[in-house]
């Protein structure tokens, strides 16, 4: 008899809570089994989740029926808790929540995660372990590499290459065909009009202070 899948949450932090409501969209859409703990190497508080600590990462042997969702936006730290579990048999889950929009000429890869209103539209590639948070979007004809992470608000538009291992920070827009190479990191607001060599950090100019007014 095949064991019941369950969905285990690997990280429980910040993006992690908010993956904890996700999944439990998914799993009421039909989508994702239940979700049954997590694991993390920080024992984390969560008043008002009804999600127990498992392990720590280091101590958890998957066992039958297991689906993991890592919840982890740092690439490197993502792809290398990725390697370890994947060392013990480790599978993945693909979380699309409901609101997300795949169209059907667009390739998704194991271990996505699509989070609410998020898109990929005609002839795109998302590779395996990339996240889109919410509200961001690929456009047709583009391609992201794996473990890649696009912050909320993120636009990526037509025929754009982005690499592997990249982070894009929330509300940047990168414009068509340019190319993003592995290891990047683009800051917040940040309006991409050329390529990006490989390891290179790019944002946008702070904020200044233009006027203050006087205290009343």
């Amino acid at each position: 008899m095949a064991a019941r899948e369950r969905l285990i949450l690997v990280g429980a932090g910040g993006f992690g809570r908010e993956v904890y409501f996700w999944a439990g969209d998914c799993h009421a859409a039909g989508t994702l089994p239940p979700l049954a703990g997590y694991i993390d190497d920080v024992v984390q508080e969560l008043p008002g989740y009804d999600l127990p600590r498992l392990a720590g990462l280091q101590d958890y042997t998957p066992a039958p029926g297991d689906l993991f969702v890592v919840a982890l936006g740092v690439p490197a730290k993502k792809r290398r808790v990725v390697e370890l579990l994947q060392t013990r048999g480790a599978r993945f889950a693909t979380l699309h929540h409901p609101t997300a929009t795949v169209v059907r000429t667009a390739s998704i890869g194991e271990g996505v995660i699509l989070c609410p209103y998020t898109m990929a539209l005609p002839d795109t590639r998302i590779e395996r372990f990339v996240t889109l948070n919410n509200y961001s979007g690929f456009g047709h004809d583009s391609v992201c590499g794996e473990f890649t992470t696009l912050s909320s608000m993120v636009d990526v538009t037509g025929y754009v290459r982005i690499g592997r291992d990249v982070l894009i920070g929330s509300g940047a827009r990168l414009l068509p065909k340019v190319t993003i190479g592995d290891g990047a990191t683009i800051g917040a607001g940040s309006i991409v009009v050329r390529s990006v060599k490989p390891n290179m950090t790019v944002f946008a100019a702070p904020a200044k202070l233009l006027s203050m007014k006087p205290k009343s």
